[in-house]
């Protein structure tokens, strides 16, 4: 909407203003209005640069107070992309206790982090967007994470609900729906850090057992490699007893029931027969003694890897006890290279 009004203009303003009304046709309306969108500009730019100038002085603090530390993006992806590791608890506990202070406030809350959640995330350099959605008694919240690098994502993620399991935050992983270049997490606020660590661990540890065993014995597991590599990954990988028992021809059962029940947490006795089948056949793939098991109800058909009758016997000798040993029968219909089962 215009409005009309008259102003006056002293004369020597009249020729400040001649280069902007010969630009507009001498028009003097115009002149003003674009005097007016050049001093927004001016204004608007003069906000965006202090902003940018608290920021640089915040990092600077950040550096100085030993909070973090500048660390080049390339980086920065390759460790995320390589390691899908869950940080240790304690990890950010002195970002969360020292960042506070540089904000000017003694504890980072709940709604003071929600209410600032991508201006943190943008100081500390992180390549992500964050869009939330907070339940009405401000006890949840549902974070969406995404990236225009969806290989360094994940990585990011996991790293990111670590930091927010922290006291005083205390956010718990409760879902995780993920995408490549979209996560969505729900978080909830519980009583302690390690009750929110432990389900970060649930959902995002499934690797750490994996991860540290490695990193324990770099050197026993570096030779590994360097044996399976060399041998194509064919090789064949059983305990010492197990070992000692196919050299003396004797079935291993005792010890391939031993195995179940410390690989999974479950006695056979108390096994479904298909469960039986599935973790029988897991461990004889992972040792290299058959290719693959089939399990169609009331016969199991299992693909041997080696073509000598003495361990293709023993080898069924075996899963047969083991079966029995479950409470679940089967006899011999075909011996060879492929062994056919049926249920008695």
């Amino acid at each position: 909407m215009k409005i009309r009004r008259t102003i006056s203009i002293d004369k020597n303003d009249i020729a400040t203003l001649k280069p902007i009304l010969d630009s507009n046709g001498n028009n003097l309306s115009l002149a003003i209005r674009q005097l007016i969108d050049n001093y927004r500009q001016e204004d608007n730019l003069k906000k965006i640069t202090s902003d940018q100038q608290r920021k640089i002085m915040l990092r600077n603090e950040i550096i100085e107070n030993k909070v973090a530390s500048l660390i080049p993006i390339p980086l920065v992806k390759w460790l995320v992309k390589r390691s899908q590791g869950v940080p240790p608890l304690g990890t950010f506990r002195g970002i969360l206790e020292k960042y506070p202070r540089l904000l000017g406030i003694s504890s980072l809350t709940f709604e003071e982090y929600v209410k600032a959640i991508n201006t943190h995330g943008d100081i500390f350099g992180y390549q992500i967007t964050q869009q939330t959605e907070i339940s009405p008694d401000h006890k949840s919240i549902c974070i969406s994470f995404e990236t225009e690098d969806p290989e360094h994502l994940k990585g990011i993620v996991i790293s990111y609900s670590c930091l927010l399991a922290h006291h005083p935050l205390n956010l718990k992983t409760k879902k995780v729906m993920d995408s490549p270049s979209l996560i969505i997490i729900d978080y909830e606020q519980c009583d302690s850090e390690e009750e929110a660590y432990s389900s970060v661990m649930d959902h995002f540890g499934y690797n750490q057992m994996m991860m540290d065993e490695i990193l324990n014995n770099i050197k026993f597991w570096r030779r590994l490699v360097y044996i399976l590599k060399a041998d194509n990954y064919q090789d064949i990988i059983i305990s010492r007893d197990i070992f000692l028992q196919l050299f003396k021809s004797h079935d291993f059962s005792d010890d391939l029931c031993n195995l179940i029940t410390m690989i999974y947490s479950m006695s056979i006795e108390n096994a479904d027969c298909h469960d039986i089948i599935r973790y029988i056949s897991e461990i004889c793939e992972t040792n290299g003694l058959i290719i693959k098991i089939e399990d169609n109800d009331n016969e199991i058909k299992i693909y041997h890897r080696f073509n000598e009758i003495d361990i293709i016997n023993t080898v069924n000798d075996t899963i047969i006890k083991t079966l029995e040993l479950s409470g679940h029968h089967y006899i011999l219909k075909k011996s060879g290279k492929v062994t056919l089962f049926n249920r008695m």
